[in-house]
């Protein structure tokens, strides 16, 4: 990630928004060239004091025209993000205690012997080197290794195209952007559970509503404990933290609520149709192996006028958000929460007891709805009877039985 003082956007003050910088890979093709030089030189460079390769950075990506400091050293940080460099503090420190103490005493130092002047250059070097135990290029590469500007590159990962590179370039850029948002909205109208549970990851506290428009979603309000307190831009890094995962989603809007100059709000916009790209994968369609099993039974043999839909519900009670694994969804508006619980531990099992019994207990959820969940065909004894202790129905999976049945078990319960 880049830090603020990378940041570089357009602000519209008219319109009140905010647009981080992008490079397009037709319009700034010049930077696909340049970027696989900046690549070429961090490849090249091992053993070269971080300051000089940054110095190279910038002699190659000036030649671009149009390209300001701020875009350079953006680039440096990325750079640096995949790369490592040597940095031993204690040793550096330890190191320079020795080669001054082994040349104090040979003090004054000059280039060449002269009268009274014994100790010219290249004999106190010697002296030194044999006080140390080390040779004068290792003393020069290790001693001020605890300087950032002087640490030497060690390696470099650079399995990324220069059009990866790119993509990563205008993704941190929207990052750098969110470290000044106070608040983030999110409409999503595809993978809640994913958007809920890293929102949790990135400490943030979320507000989780129902909407209707362009078609039934939830609307996630983001923001932390201290924003009710003040306007604060704390949480902007949680903020960025969550957009890598986000656009591995589908179907979704953000908005973000980003202090510009002087304080002003401004508005940031960013959707799929912006074409930013994550360096992480989307999640798997399947939790596990038995989800996958259930969801291949059901459509073999659909009851009429009954849908099967993975994770399309979020049950919300405060912080607390509950997704049924599948929500059995008939035409006339009935509801089955199926949860399926094919893995457990004595941990997992009472986690999702509590979890189920706060909803349950709440009152909150239709009257209509019903619940059931879905066991492998040898379950523990400690699974069924929380399932009985719930008072919910259960079943043991058996691939060859119909989901008609599956419906009838929940029934013949009410």
């Amino acid at each position: 990630m880049l830090r603020s003082e990378h940041s570089l956007a357009e602000i519209d003050f008219r319109r009140r928004t905010i647009q981080p910088d992008r490079l397009m890979r037709e319009r700034d093709s010049a930077y696909i060239d340049a970027v696989d030089a900046c690549l070429n030189l961090y490849r090249n460079s091992i053993g070269e004091a971080r300051q000089e390769i940054h110095r190279g950075v910038a002699d190659v990506l000036s030649s671009v025209p149009g390209c300001p400091p701020k875009r350079i050293a953006a680039f440096c940080k990325l750079f640096d993000d995949s790369a490592r460099y040597e940095a031993n503090g204690r040793a550096a420190s330890a190191l320079r205690c020795r080669v001054f103490e082994a040349a104090s005493p040979l003090h004054p130092i000059v280039s060449q012997r002269e009268g009274i002047f014994e100790h010219d250059l290249a004999s106190a070097r010697q002296i030194v080197c044999e006080a140390v135990g080390l040779s004068w290029p290792e003393i020069e590469s290790r001693m001020f290794a605890d300087v950032i500007e002087l640490q030497r590159l060690q390696e470099f990962d650079d399995k990324l195209t220069p059009i990866d590179w790119l993509s990563a370039y205008n993704m941190a850029q929207t990052q750098a952007a969110l470290y000044r948002a106070t608040s983030v909205r999110i409409d999503a109208w595809s993978d809640f559970k994913t958007i809920a549970r890293h929102a949790k990851l990135a400490r943030l506290m979320h507000r989780i509503d129902k909407i209707d428009r362009p078609e039934p979603g939830f609307r996630f309000q983001l923001d932390g404990a201290g924003s009710c307190l003040r306007e604060t831009t704390r949480y902007g890094i949680g903020f960025a933290k969550l957009l890598p995962k986000l656009l591995t989603c589908r179907r979704w809007q953000l908005s973000a609520r980003v202090l510009g100059p002087n304080h002003q709000v401004l508005r940031l916009d960013v959707s799929p149709k912006d074409r930013l790209r994550s360096p992480l994968q989307p999640e798997d369609d399947f939790d596990s192996e038995f989800e996958r099993q259930v969801d291949a039974a059901w459509q073999r043999n659909p009851p009429p006028a009954w849908r099967l839909e993975r994770e399309s519900e979020l049950l919300v009670r405060g912080q607390t958000v509950l997704t049924p694994d599948f929500v059995l969804r008939h035409d006339d508006g009935r509801k089955i929460f199926l949860e399926v619980i094919g893995f457990w531990t004595p941990e997992y099992l009472r986690d999702k007891s509590e979890r189920m019994r706060g909803w349950l207990d709440g009152g909150q959820q239709d009257r209509r709805d019903r619940w059931l969940l879905m066991f492998p065909k040898k379950p523990s004894e400690r699974a069924e009877k929380i399932a009985e202790v719930l008072t919910l129905s259960f079943l043991l999976f058996d691939p060859k039985q119909a989901p008609s049945e599956w419906i009838a078990a929940v029934e013949s319960k009410q």
